[in-house]
């Protein structure tokens, strides 16, 4: 089995003009058209059994509106996540319409929700999060469509972890996205998944392997970003390092399967 475990794709009524706002920003151009028929198609291409789907409630007071676009979406070989927004007020009602819909896990973004997980205010949604048993996945490091300064970094993750140690955490883009010397010093070692999406594509093959090898097959998830990048390729990528099957199998599913529900 192999899951994508980082995955977008978007409502129709707004697909065009996400894409468009992204590759704007980000001055990137999307390998598929960021509608779920594409990225179910692309999974049969690439031999993906299942993928991740990542929502992001982008404005506070949005959050039950995503939940139910969520719930109507996480059929089939897509599994769908919740979100939501740090600045909310009405965080835990929002939380609590995931659990209800058996997510298994929560999606933010610190660029786009604009906040920093040293904000110790926010505090007891995390706790929230970790008392629901469910596992947060955040974007980490720098993002290509924002300038800097970022509001996190392998540091400011790693005093996260420690606050919340039984917090099930999942850190994307191998960590904190270009910043992987870093994530080497402060992160490795730590007891958190990192997702390996929009990472092979930048490094060199032995650095690759070496972050791996640092991180830990068994905290290691494999991870696309589609649209944002071809699954296909970056399956390839992980492929040419040659890990041996077993480590394969771990950073293909095996440890996703620990996080997902029902799968």
């Amino acid at each position: 089995m192999i899951i994508d475990f980082h995955t977008h794709f978007y409502p129709e009524k707004i697909v065009e003009r996400a894409l468009a706002t992204a590759r704007e920003k980000a001055n990137i151009e999307p390998a598929l058209d960021g509608r779920r028929s594409s990225l179910l198609a692309s999974m049969q291409q690439a031999g993906i059994d299942r993928s991740v789907g990542l929502p992001l409630v982008t404005t506070p007071g949005k959050g039950a509106g995503i939940i139910n676009w969520a719930k109507e979406n996480d059929t089939g070989a897509i599994t769908m996540l919740g979100s939501v927004h740090p600045r909310d007020a009405e965080f835990a009602e929002t939380l609590t319409l995931a659990q209800a819909a058996n997510f298994p896990g929560i999606k933010v973004h610190p660029e786009y929700q604009s906040f920093s997980f040293d904000e110790t205010a926010l505090d007891p949604i995390w706790q929230m999060v970790s008392d629901l048993d469910m596992f947060l996945i955040t974007h980490a490091g720098e993002d290509s469509g924002f300038a800097p300064p970022y509001h996190s970094d392998p540091m400011s993750l790693r005093r996260f972890h420690d606050r919340f140690p039984r917090l099930k955490l999942v850190l994307a883009h191998g960590g904190s996205w270009k910043q992987w010397s870093e994530v080497q010093e402060f992160l490795a070692g730590c007891n958190v998944y990192f997702d390996l999406a929009f990472v092979g594509e930048l490094l060199e093959k032995d650095q690759y392997k070496a972050l791996i090898s640092a991180l830990g097959v068994e905290n290691c998830l494999f991870g696309t970003d589609s649209p944002w990048c071809d699954q296909a390729h970056a399956l390839e990528l992980l492929h040419d390092l040659k890990l041996g099957t077993g480590a394969e199998e771990m950073i293909h599913a095996g440890n996703a399967c620990k996080l997902l529900k029902n799968i």
